[in-house]
Parts: C-alpha cells; structure tokens; sequence
C-alpha cells in the first residue's frame, strides 16, 4: 500500500498541532462532533487504499463519521507514514466538575484508537503503534486539539489480511479487550510480559466464549445446599484452548503451569532456562489467542491472520541484565 500522492512534512518528536482535522463531524442533536488524528509510523496507504482501514475503524464501536488518511514524511530521515484522521460523535459529557470535558474527550479519544490499533494489529499480525494521538473538538467556531504522546516503535513489512464477511462482524466490548492485550503481546520483547500479555487475552475470550455451568455448593456434613460457585478461570481456560481450539492438553497444561508460576504467583525463578522456556510458550499463547479472536470473531481458525514473522525472532536474554 504505497500509494504515490502529495505529502506533507512532520516530526516524529516532539508532539506537533496538525491543524484543522481533514473530515469533522456536522453538528448532530444529543451528540458531540469529535476527530481524532494520529500517525501510524512506517505505514503507507493512500486514498484508493482506505476502504479497508474504514471497514475496521467501524467496528470500534463508536459512532465513527468518516476517516481520512494522508501521506506525510519525517523531515530529518525523508520516512514516510500516515496520519489518520477518524472523524466520530460521542454521548454528550457528564459530570464534567470531577472530570473536565477535555480530559474526558482526550481519554475515549484514544481509547478510539487503542480499538483501532488492536483491530489492525490483529488482521496484519503486527503490532501497531500511534503518535502524535489529538482529539479535536469545535467551541465557538473554532478547532480546539488536545495532545497526548506516545513512543514510535519501528514495524516490518505487512500485509493486511482481512475476512470475507467483515461487514457481518461487530466486536464485543470483551473481544475489543482481549485485542488490546493481544498488540501489548505483540508489542513487547521481554518473555514474561509478551507471554503474560496473551494470556490475559486468552482468559478474557475464556469468559466470554465459555459456557459453563455453576457448581451447587452443600454442607458435607447435612447435605444443606449453601450456594452456588461460578467456574474457575482454570477451567474455562481448559475447555477454551483443548475443546474450542483444539490444542493438546499437554500445551494447556505448560502454559497454566508456566502462568501459575511465572505471573500468577511468582514461586518460580527467572532463570535464563525458565525465559526460555517462556519465549517457546509466548509463541504458543499468541498462536492461541489469535485463533480465540477468530472464534469471537465467527472466522474459520485456520484463516490467514497470524502474528507477523518478525514476532518469531527474538532474543530471549534480551532483558535478562
């Protein structure tokens, strides 16, 4: 997606004003008219190539007007990347005493984009990441933008692999947490934090695509009923990733051993051998949780989205100093 257009110039540091958004919200009863603007480093699409981009950013559960994209530049280094432009309506503000309008705005502004990113993440297998995130909103005629930063990490090449039937797919507020988890793993170098990423991801779909039934409770001694016990974690996690997703009990049985251990109480050591051990399992866990999003999504498992091939390299001693 390299398309060739004019484009305008920018730093990738510090955060800079964009000026008047591209495409603004009109004015609409019980709604407020809000853009968003963020650039995507080291991503190109054009105009002829955002069909699939709006596709996804309309499953972000706002109420999403348009988006526009366009070719800018990093002055010092002549790199290309795109500024989105996503122009939405939000529920009017409440409780702005305790929570100014702006902070509130600023914050599902990118919240917006989080959804955005974790969506994109997901279809191209590469962890995506935003700078120069502004919301900007219209006050007595004028564009008011409220900043924020963020850190630019480099991508490799991608590919956006996006299903047939996207129109037919509308993301949970779970599914669009466990996304979020799921670009912190594919963000992240480090082991332990990558393979604890996908499997918060994992425990979210766990509870929303598991169906168990609750335990009755009584006394051992009288027989009395005290209650019921909802399923444990370990439990929806079992039949999530050995009865919907097919994996072997054996990989089910290392990853809650290495999660237990490692993240969920720490009594293991973290030796060179256990971080390992753990990058083996994180490329596991992230295959899972690829193949969980497919299945909230209602897409084949063994459809094309996996985790890019640069997130198979990596270098297990890497933050072991």
């Amino acid at each position: 997606m390299n398309s060739q257009q004019h484009h305008r110039s920018f730093p990738f540091k510090p955060p800079q004003f964009f000026g008047s958004p591209s495409v603004f919200p009109p004015r609409a009863e019980g709604k407020l008219p809000v853009a968003v603007q963020f650039v995507i480093p080291g991503l190109r699409i054009g105009q002829h190539d955002k069909e699939p981009f709006e596709a996804l950013c309309r499953k972000c559960k706002e109420d999403i007007w348009a988006l526009d994209t366009q070719i800018v530049e990093k002055r010092a280094t002549k790199e290309k990347a795109t500024l989105f432009t996503i122009a939405f309506y939000l529920e009017p503000i409440i409780d702005e005493v305790e929570h100014p309008r702006e902070i509130q705005i600023g914050f599902k502004a990118r919240l917006l984009v989080q959804r955005f990113l974790g969506l994109l993440s997901f279809f191209t297998g590469v962890a995506f990441s935003a700078i120069h995130v502004q919301a900007t909103i219209r006050r007595n005629g004028q564009f008011l933008q409220i900043l924020s930063t963020a850190r630019r990490r480099p991508i490799a090449s991608i590919l956006i692999m996006l299903p047939p039937n996207l129109e037919k797919i509308m993301p949970s507020d779970e599914t669009l947490s466990a996304l979020f988890w799921l670009r912190r793993g594919l963000a992240e170098h480090d082991p332990v934090e990558t393979f604890a990423a996908f499997m918060v991801c994992l425990q979210i779909l766990a509870r929303q695509l598991v169906t168990a039934e609750t335990t009755e409770i009584y006394c051992p001694k009288c027989g009395t009923e005290l209650g019921s016990q909802e399923p444990s974690i370990t439990s929806l996690m079992r039949q999530l990733i050995i009865s919907r997703l097919g994996a072997p009990e054996e990989l089910f049985n290392s990853l809650w051993k290495a999660r237990n251990a490692v993240i969920a109480h720490g009594n293991l050591p973290l030796t060179p051998e256990v971080a390992l051990q753990l990058t083996e399992l994180k490329i596991e866990a992230a295959k899972l949780a690829f193949q969980g999003i497919k299945l909230s999504f209602g897409i084949p498992l063994d459809a094309p989205q996996s985790p890019n091939k640069a997130f198979f390299r990596t270098d297990f001693l890497r933050y072991m100093e």
